[in-house]
């Protein structure tokens, strides 16, 4: 057993691990190693490289061997608050290492750990969730609950409220920390709103992105949501003017636990889906969004 150890420690010495920051001199050594491989979608990869970007912390880590890149591991960091303190966070978007060398895989894993901070994989491949828990993550279930909202249109609304989709008017309307949101989120590919209601201050920023099922079903996945309880509130004037407005006619969302959904109240028109997904780390009243992290799952 100890000699076993040993010949594992030495092929394990023979790798190291490197830090990649936005295009530093790494970083073209890196594309160019993830439009060679075949096991994930590069568009994906490159997308997620560019997005969310924080000068402070690396965008990936390689893992190198005999000056050559053999692994890769994408990483989004961020800083959340729970418990009324920040938390440095990190997703892994992405994470592969070359057949021949996943022996050193591992050290990926390790290299992130050194920056104690909460650590999520929410796209593992169903295969890999041993892997994971044997590297210290907890296992838990996150739900996907997407519901009809097409069949709030007969129902009246007396309530006057305003959904908008306007940059600069939503950045003129929501608070500073919000701001930094909308930014961050800026790009296209992202859906930005403001449901507020005429008579009164009350209001929500919703962060979202569309996607079609079934293709020709539009449906608006939400990633972050301001004001919970006032979407839950007033959720058929909601969807009545997603449905008219925007055309849409199923809107989905995220949790782990049922205590931190938007829509609480009883639906008919619904169906959910359950998916493993892997932390690390869990601060103390951590609550889950999908702030800084893929949303395609």
């Amino acid at each position: 057993m100890h000699e076993r150890k040993k010949i594992h420690n030495y092929w394990i010495s023979r790798y190291s691990v490197r830090k990649v920051f936005f295009r530093d001199s790494l970083y073209n050594q890196t594309i160019k190693y993830l439009k060679k491989q075949r096991y994930l979608r590069f568009s994906k990869i490159f997308f997620l490289l560019n997005s969310f970007l924080n000068k402070n912390y690396p965008v990936c880590y390689i893992l190198k061997k005999d000056k050559k890149i053999v692994g890769f591991v994408g990483t989004i960091f961020s800083k959340k608050k729970y418990n009324k303190k920040n938390h440095l966070t990190c997703n892994i978007h992405s994470w592969l290492v070359d057949q021949n060398h996943r022996i050193g895989s591992s050290l990926l894993f390790k290299e992130i750990d050194r920056e104690r901070c909460l650590v999520t994989v929410l796209t593992a491949l169903p295969r890999l969730g041993k892997t994971f828990i044997k590297l210290g993550f907890k296992e838990l279930s996150m739900t996907y609950k997407l519901i009809l909202t097409k069949k709030f249109f007969s129902k009246q609304n007396d309530k006057k409220f305003q959904l908008l989709n306007n940059f600069n008017k939503i950045k003129e309307k929501i608070p500073k920390n919000l701001k930094k949101l909308l930014t961050f989120y800026s790009n296209k590919d992202y859906q930005k709103f403001l449901f507020k209601s005429e008579n009164s201050k009350s209001q929500s920023f919703i962060i979202g992105k569309f996607v079609y099922k079934k293709k020709y079903l539009k449906t608006l996945n939400i990633i972050y949501c301001s004001n919970k309880n006032m979407i839950n509130k007033n959720m058929i004037q909601f969807f009545q003017i997603l449905s008219k407005k925007f055309n849409v006619s199923l809107c989905g969302e995220y949790f782990i636990s049922s205590k931190n959904t938007i829509f609480k109240n009883n639906l008919n028109f619904y169906l959910t889906k359950n998916k493993k997904i892997y932390l690390k780390t869990i601060p103390r009243r951590f609550t889950f969004d999908l702030l800084y992290s893929e949303t395609e799952f």
